[in-house]
């Protein structure tokens, strides 16, 4: 279940891209994280293209927050002899993430509870009232405590303004009031790329926290673009790449050659045999994702929406075998709840809440928690008609949580 938030968010914004999991057990070639309790843990939605309202934040916008002198191109180049101009522009955009895990138990009839600590990597993506950061999901999931580390050594509490399982992507917010002055002049938001153009060959810098032992670089190619794997049995497309990626870089940078960011990176492959494969998650596949994290109002708990349904995943797997649609599987539908009243009938399959993708139960929670009790919205779901599933949006007000 999702915590109360404490702070209201003000200006919107939109993140926009020029131009066009370390976390679990390692097996024998499968994709993995690393989990280091008392060390480390670490664990497209479509848009319809219109931008939002509020402040615009642009490649061309998404400049240094104070006057300090960048290089350029004219006074530096990048090659694969010297990346270190992609550093001096970059590392001000990245912050390490620190973050602390109680966990609750039980011994010889008494409760007990242990602390644990963590450690990644966010970036730098947006300000407005608050600064965010970027980073990934399975970085903050159940933590009690978030802390970030800037360029300058100094640090701040953050919160999570939200997050998708699915997508591995999570936004932190930071207020400026918990920021020095010196720290405000010390930092930049990162500049977006568009991973779209990327191609195979291609040469890319990983910028991330490894190991917990503070922000390091990597440089290799881009060895495979749109590769699909499977994670915690959820697929992603993601850029592969030959750039180390270890312990502490989830959530991380991966760069082009110019310093922009082209992807968040998320997992290597581990096996024996396997060496040199790392995996990103693409920029463009997630930056309608991170505006609407970014921009989405808090919500109490006890305010936020309800369907009144009781629900079961419908995995990749269980979708291929039986040919039903991805999404939430309805099991029951209460009396005299948001979704009766709505007609939504039991058997469907919920794919959309107020036009997001949902996929799963944790999906489809999330989404709610995020919208008010009592308003309007509509739910589309996959019926079954002679034998064929189609799609079918529903108008509803969303009942109140209240508890």
């Amino acid at each position: 279940m999702k915590k109360e938030k404490k702070k209201s968010f003000g200006k919107k914004m939109v993140l926009t891209v020029a131009c066009g999991l370390l976390c679990g057990a390692v097996g024998a070639g499968a994709p993995v994280g690393y989990s280091y309790y008392k060390q480390y843990k670490e664990q497209n939605l479509k848009e319809d293209g219109k931008k939002q309202e509020g402040d615009f934040l642009s490649k061309e916008d998404a400049t240094q927050l104070s006057g300090q002198p960048v290089k350029t191109d004219e006074t530096r180049v990048s090659s694969v002899y010297d990346v270190s101009v992609v550093w001096d522009n970059t590392i001000s955009s990245m912050v390490e993430i620190d973050t602390k895990y109680v966990t609750s138990y039980r011994f010889f009839g008494r409760n007990y509870e242990q602390e644990s600590a963590g450690s990644g990597t966010g970036i730098i993506i947006a300000q407005a009232d608050e600064l965010y950061v970027v980073t990934n999901h399975h970085v903050v999931d159940g933590a009690a405590a978030i802390q970030v580390r800037f360029v300058d050594g100094t640090t701040a509490p953050a919160e999570l303004k939200g997050s998708s399982a699915e997508e591995d992507i999570a936004v932190l917010t930071i207020q400026f009031s918990d920021l020095t002055q010196d720290t405000i002049r010390s930092i930049k938001v990162a500049t977006l790329g568009d991973s779209d153009a990327l191609e195979g060959g291609e040469m890319v810098i990983a910028i991330g926290n490894a190991a917990g032992k503070g922000q390091s670089l990597t440089v290799g190619y881009v060895s495979a673009i749109d590769r699909e794997i499977t994670i915690d049995g959820i697929s992603m497309k993601l850029i592969q790449t030959d750039a180390a990626i270890n312990p502490g870089n989830s959530g991380g940078a991966l760069l082009n050659a110019r310093g922009e960011l082209i992807g968040i990176n998320n997992a290597k492959l581990v096996a024996n045999d396997v060496e040199g494969v790392g995996y990103s998650i693409p920029i463009s596949n997630v930056v309608s994702l991170i505006n609407r994290l970014v921009n989405r109002e808090e919500i109490k708990y006890r305010d936020s929406a309800m369907l009144g349904i009781e629900g079961q995943d419908v995995t990749e797997n269980l979708s291929t075998a039986l040919n039903i649609p991805r999404g939430v599987y309805i099991v029951k539908v209460e009396e005299k709840s948001a979704a009766e009243k709505a007609g939504i009938p039991l058997y469907s399959v919920i794919t959309e809440v107020n036009g997001i993708e949902v996929k799963t139960m944790e999906q489809l929670k999330e989404v709610l928690c995020y919208i008010r009790g009592g308003s309007t919205g509509t739910v589309t779901v996959q019926e079954r008609v002679e034998g064929e599933y189609v799609p079918k949006e529903y108008a509803i007000t969303f009942d109140v949580r209240g508890r």
